[in-house]
């Protein structure tokens, strides 16, 4: 497929009207983990002391840059999914970044070739109108339009890693965008230009913790309970797939508010995702393992829990 073909004919397309919002790609019954982890923490993932470690074949690839893959047996490219930065998409036209993500889906900057990308990450620059945001969506509907050789289209083999920030904000927001205060102004940024582009991406992430400090602090318990409904809810309103959402955990504190008994913060974390019904909904789709640390064990204990096969 010519490249510069695909480019100009969506751009055709997005100038001469506004493309139909349809939802992502419909789901494989095999979960989605995508660990974005050092070295030396994929290995104790995957071959643990005990029990059940991660594998291509339980649903787990690896991040770029990572060497090693998954440590399956042979060419573990096929396992390694590329990545794309957000702060660079941000500076990019509609082309631009229609371009970079069709060719990090052919083959990643270090040889990925999982045929998926993941933008890490969407951050809180990508909201309101007039952003970056329409321009992500205007290139996602470009990416929609055309089917990818391996599978769905070109814009299904995209995983968008969302940030914290925008997580929260949704799950605060009041009112059918999730941006007004409790007395019906509007307090938080519009998320109407990035949605669109989210909703048709193939996964979509999100980052359950503050981004600051080390260890990264935990989403309170009343954000873990909220955030997932509330995501989902405006998510669905472009169109977007609760099948394809799935929660990012990190190596954190506990979640202030947790329930006494809860056991350490990878449990409590855990437990509060189980507490919903929107909660069990994404970790069935699959849980991302990021900079777990000396949480590692921790995390694949929790993961068997809920995957024991």
């Amino acid at each position: 497929m010519k490249r510069m073909g695909l480019i100009a004919s969506g751009i055709a397309a997005v100038a001469g009207a506004a493309l139909a919002i349809a939802p992502a790609a419909g789901s494989t019954s095999t979960p989605l983990t995508i660990v974005y982890d050092t070295t030396s923490t994929t290995h104790q993932l995957v071959f643990p002391r005990g029990g059940h470690g991660l594998s291509p074949i339980r649903g787990a690839l690896r991040q770029d840059p990572g060497l090693g893959g998954m440590f399956a047996p042979g060419n573990n490219a096929p396992y390694r999914v590329a990545k794309v930065s957000g702060a660079t998409l941000y500076r990019m036209s509609v082309s631009q970044m229609a371009a970079t993500l069709e060719r990090s889906i052919t083959r990643g900057k270090y040889g990925a070739q999982a045929h998926l990308v993941t933008v890490d990450e969407l951050m809180e620059t990508f909201g309101d109108q007039g952003t970056a945001g329409i321009r992500f969506s205007d290139a996602m509907r470009i990416l929609a339009s055309q089917q990818s050789p391996w599978g769905g289209t070109w814009a299904s083999r995209v995983e968008v890693f969302v940030a914290p920030g925008i997580v929260s904000s949704i799950a605060i927001g009041r009112g059918p965008q999730h941006n007004l205060a409790p007395n019906g102004r509007r307090q938080y940024r519009s998320w109407a230009g990035v949605m669109p582009g989210i909703a048709l991406a193939g996964g979509v992430h999100l980052e359950m913790y503050h981004g600051s400090g080390a260890p990264l602090t935990a989403f309170s318990a009343s954000l873990w309970r909220r955030s997932p409904g509330a995501f989902l809810d405006l998510l669905s309103r472009y169109g977007g797939s609760a099948s394809k959402v799935h929660l990012v955990f990190t190596s954190t504190t506990v979640p202030a508010g947790a329930p006494r008994g809860w056991g350490d913060a990878m449990e409590a974390s855990w437990s509060l995702a189980r507490s919903t019904a929107a909660g069990r909904t994404l970790l069935a789709n699959g849980p991302d393992a990021y900079r777990l640390g000396r949480r590692a064990s921790e995390w694949l204990r929790e993961f068997n829990r809920s995957f024991p096969g």
